[in-house]
């Protein structure tokens, strides 16, 4: 996913202010994989590469969120997120 990111950073020109690094553990894997988009604090779940070009486009240049790929604050680092599995949210 890094990858996909710097190489489409780079394509749009704008690989000097901005980077793409790799976290082994963001405590999310109910959402997985996980981007987060710093300042913002925007947390994106399920993303795959193909995902990478609309991020950088509607995120980081335009500044809006991706709607369909947010993970709603009431479900980060939450033990009763939906989104975990079993009765819940027992994982």
């Amino acid at each position: 996913m890094r990858d996909a990111f710097k190489i489409e950073l780079k394509r749009r020109g704008v690989a000097a202010r901005t980077r793409a690094y790799h976290a082994s553990r963001l405590d999310q894997c109910e959402h997985g994989p996980v981007v987060v988009i710093y300042p913002q604090g925007i947390w994106y779940g399920r993303v795959t590469p193909g995902d990478v070009p609309r991020i950088v486009e509607e995120t980081i240049l335009g500044g809006e969120i991706v709607g369909d790929l947010a993970i709603d604050e009431t479900c980060l680092n939450n033990p009763a997120s939906p989104h975990r599995r079993g009765p819940a949210g027992s994982s």
